[in-house]
């Protein structure tokens, strides 16, 4: 299981937590981090190294791997340094002029450190839909008294239409694969 993007000492809040509420904000942090990798097309998001990954090739010469940033491919299972090329991006290209035919098996580094400007936007995108929560947690969504009233944003651990669009426009991936 992938680690959460932040944890309740992230949260800025204004007030003590308790115990109950820092394991409670844990827990909805946890949930919150997979709504933004669900949202990002399943984007890992965080740095991991050495993973590894098959891909079905299906006889052409472009692979596209499926985690981004790609930072860097170490090895094709059976298949020799000399006869694959890195773009530099998502895409692994044969130069031996053979395609990629059958299952492909490559080990290669991807994500983003946390102390990238993309991590962040995760973290912030994740304590926003637990501070919602946090904030109201009898889940209130209007109030009124008097003349007065108030319209509370969802209190659920989602996440706003907006922050959908940024995490897709931060993370989305649109086809992953083989490519023509």
């Amino acid at each position: 299981m992938l680690a959460a993007f932040a944890t309740h000492t992230d949260l800025r809040i204004g007030w003590e937590l308790t115990d109950l509420e820092k394991t409670q904000a844990d827990r909805l942090l946890a949930d919150a981090s997979h709504l933004i990798r669900m949202t990002a097309d399943y984007q890992q998001i965080s740095r991991v190294d050495h993973d590894t990954v098959t891909l079905r090739g299906s006889r052409t010469a472009c692979l596209v791997l499926p985690q981004r940033p790609v930072r860097d491919v170490t090895a094709v299972a059976g298949v020799p340094g000399t006869a694959w090329l890195w773009d530099g991006g998502e895409r692994l290209h044969r130069v031996d002029g053979r395609c990629w035919d059958g299952p492909v098996t490559v080990t290669y580094s991807h994500g983003f450190d946390t102390d990238d400007i993309a991590y962040q936007v995760a973290v912030t995108i994740a304590c926003d839909a637990v501070k919602r929560v946090l904030s109201n947690p009898e889940m209130v969504k209007q109030r009124s008294i008097d003349d007065y009233s108030e319209t509370l944003a969802d209190a659920r651990a989602s996440l706003m239409a907006g922050e959908q669009d940024t995490i897709r426009q931060a993370f989305g991936v649109r086809s992953w694969g083989v490519t023509p």
